[in-house]
């Protein structure tokens, strides 16, 4: 099957919502045609350097990455659009059909980051929320090839990840094991600044008692005493505390709908 009739079979489906039979006769066929424009707003040579990455990184690591641009969802949800495309033209790597779906559509603005097979295991749901606020910058501002190329980074690295056993999730988020021993680092420098302020303090008080002299009667006392306020102290208070459970932090993991898919949806 040609990179030509595959662009034209997904441009059918997505510009008039034809409903396309699968292909794929052999399970294990991939095709090499992972960026499909059909908008076009990507130019010829960057849609070629998309392209030729993303299917590198599905050669190498054994998931289909995909990027679909769309004119229109022609009224369907973005993840019901992007399934049909997975399912009806047959896309994904191996039997388990795996592969990762990026879609645009252009004019409801909205997008899909759908996840089939291993790449449920290599894009958990936390992955995906990173994913998206990883590449929904550049989209806001219109810039379609840079959203797309931090795309396929975010893609290679957290399929590196899955590979060697250790899948991007909320447990595996080193920005959070950074920025406690950034928070741990802080308070041992504001301990020590504390500690040289106190005994800069402590050698003045103590110079300045030099010349101090023990006083030996009570008299000494008491002519330097001068009552000039007189106020009540409560030695009691009443405290009303209310009880505010912590929240359950997230547990991690992909959820997977009955379709074997995982999704990440929003507008751009």
């Amino acid at each position: 099957m040609t990179k030509k009739i595959l662009s034209f079979l997904i441009a059918a489906t997505l510009l008039l919502g034809v409903c396309v039979t699968a292909f794929a006769a052999d399970e294990d066929v991939v095709f090499s045609t992972m960026v499909v424009d059909i908008p076009d707003v990507l130019d010829e040579t960057e849609e070629t350097q998309l392209n030729d990455r993303a299917w590198e990184i599905t050669q190498k690591y054994g998931c289909a990455v995909y990027i679909l641009i769309s004119d229109t969802l022609e009224g369907y949800e973005a993840w019901e659009y992007n399934e049909a495309l997975h399912r009806e033209l047959s896309l994904g790597y191996g039997e388990e059909k795996s592969a990762v779906i990026l879609l645009l559509s252009m004019q409801e603005r909205e997008y899909d980051l759908m996840a089939h097979g291993y790449g449920n295991i290599a894009f958990t749901d936390y992955g995906k929320d990173v994913m998206a606020e990883r590449f929904l910058g550049y989209f806001a501002n219109d810039d379609w090839y840079g959203g797309f190329d931090e795309y396929l980074i975010s893609c290679e690295e957290f399929l590196a990840l899955a590979a060697d056993g250790t899948p991007f999730d909320v447990n595996s988020d080193r920005s959070d094991e950074d920025m406690a021993e950034t928070n741990f680092v802080g308070v041992v420098i504001a301990v020590l600044i504390s500690c040289v302020i106190s005994l800069v303090i402590c050698l003045t008080l103590r110079a300045q008692m030099k010349t101090a002299r023990l006083a030996t009667e009570a008299k000494d006392y008491a002519k330097k005493l001068v009552l000039t306020k007189q106020f009540d102290r409560f030695a009691y208070r009443d405290v009303q505390r209310v009880y505010n459970p912590p929240q359950e932090e997230s547990k991690g993991g992909t959820t997977v709908n009955s379709s074997g898919s995982s999704h990440k949806s929003g507008r751009f």
